[in-house]
């Protein structure tokens, strides 16, 4: 019998299994999205810490040194958004005034052109309160990401003062056992080349964003330019949400001309970086066909809100690894895979052929010698 084909109840187990863990994932919501989103930043930071090891930092220093850069990041993107919302405020009745000349307008040249439109109708369609809540609650969201900044550094700490304690367990255990264990380094590794990249191509898509927002004079650039970096890691859709505030802002500023003007800057740096530079860049070590990424976008959106978005590539890449770790799992990585199984699948070695610490630095010779 092939046991690459999983059998009936085989399949039913495994779903039954699937609707339980997705039921204790959403329950504990509240308590696993600090600790994934300290897990992540972990990741993030291993290469850093490793470095400053490498150069004879001690342990204690690296990682306070490193958990001070983190700190210091996160409350730069906090300031911002803070001073922002403050600024946002005050720019709401000039805006609330201006969405009801457009509507004013907009009504008067439908009805030159035989459209007839109640009155007050396109008041009503796109009142300013509703329009204007868009973009405040999109500060909002990003406050709320944050809003659980002081228990993620928390955990985050803890995390990179006992990364070596933890590098070895991890070591000894994929020694003895293999399997999963083994595959845990080069979960590490996969996760930290793609957000290498979507970090670096993030970085380039927020300052673009923000220099196009700012030579055209629209209003808050410095916001709209984190708001373009922060949702480019969020696939598909990021970037469509990203750029529908400074188009809308624009609008009521200054026209539709400057509208389209943004619209067609967003639309240059997206295609570029987005759709042409990082694809090539990252090539196949995603793993995850198209579809997979935005049905995963879905489901650990509706699962976690807007932290499942963030987190939704690296968990779902992490869950592929894992399901390509047993035989009877195989055929659902199958499904996730970007690539089309060959009529020989390659079995997948036990464990890797060199383990290196996941979140610390590497060991000293002398102590990986048997």
């Amino acid at each position: 019998m092939d046991k690459r084909v999983p059998s009936r109840s085989d399949v039913l187990l495994q779903i039954a299994a699937f609707v339980v863990i997705v039921a204790a994932l959403h329950a504990a919501a509240s308590v696993l999205v600090p600790f994934m989103m300290a897990l992540l930043l972990a990741v993030v930071s291993a290469p850093p810490l490793a470095w400053l090891e490498r150069r004879r930092v001690p342990e204690p220093a690296a990682a306070t040194l490193v958990l001070l850069a983190n700190i210091a990041v996160l409350s730069a993107g906090a300031s911002v958004v803070a001073g922002s919302a403050t600024e946002f405020g005050e720019a709401v009745p000039r805006y609330q005034a201006r969405i009801d000349i457009i509507a004013v307008e907009l009504t008067t040249w439908l009805r030159a052109h035989n459209v007839h439109v109640p009155r007050g109708a396109i008041t009503q369609m796109i009142s300013p309160g509703t329009v204007l809540s868009f973009g405040a609650g999109m500060i909002r969201d990003l406050a709320g990401l944050v809003s659980n900044i002081f228990i993620v550094l928390l955990i985050l700490g803890f995390m990179l003062f006992e990364s070596r304690t933890f590098s070895r367990k991890l070591r000894a255990l994929a020694g003895e056992r293999g399997g999963y264990v083994g595959l845990f380094p080069g979960i590490v590794g996969d996760v930290q080349n793609y957000l290498f990249i979507k970090t670096v191509i993030s970085i380039a898509v927020g300052l673009l964003a923000g220099l196009i927002v700012y030579i055209l004079g629209v209003d808050f650039a410095l916001l709209w330019g984190l708001v373009a970096f922060l949702l480019n890691y969020i696939p598909n859709v990021g970037a469509i949400i990203a750029g529908a505030p400074p188009v809308f802002f624009a609008l009521l500023s200054h026209g539709p001309g400057r509208a389209l003007a943004v619209s067609a800057g967003f639309l240059v740096v997206h295609t570029v970086l987005g759709n042409i530079l990082e694809p090539a860049w990252m090539g196949r070590r995603l793993g995850l066909s198209a579809t997979v990424v935005f049905l995963s976008l879905l489901f650990w959106g509706w699962l976690w809100g807007p932290a499942g978005m963030f987190l939704s590539v690296p968990l779902t890449m992490v869950a592929r690894i894992l399901l390509e770790g047993s035989e009877k799992t195989r055929w659902m990585a199958m499904l996730l895979d970007s690539n089309a199984p060959t009529d020989t699948p390659a079995e997948p070695p036990v464990g890797p052929p060199s383990i290196k610490p996941a979140l610390g630095a590497e060991e000293p010779k002398n102590d990986e010698r048997a």
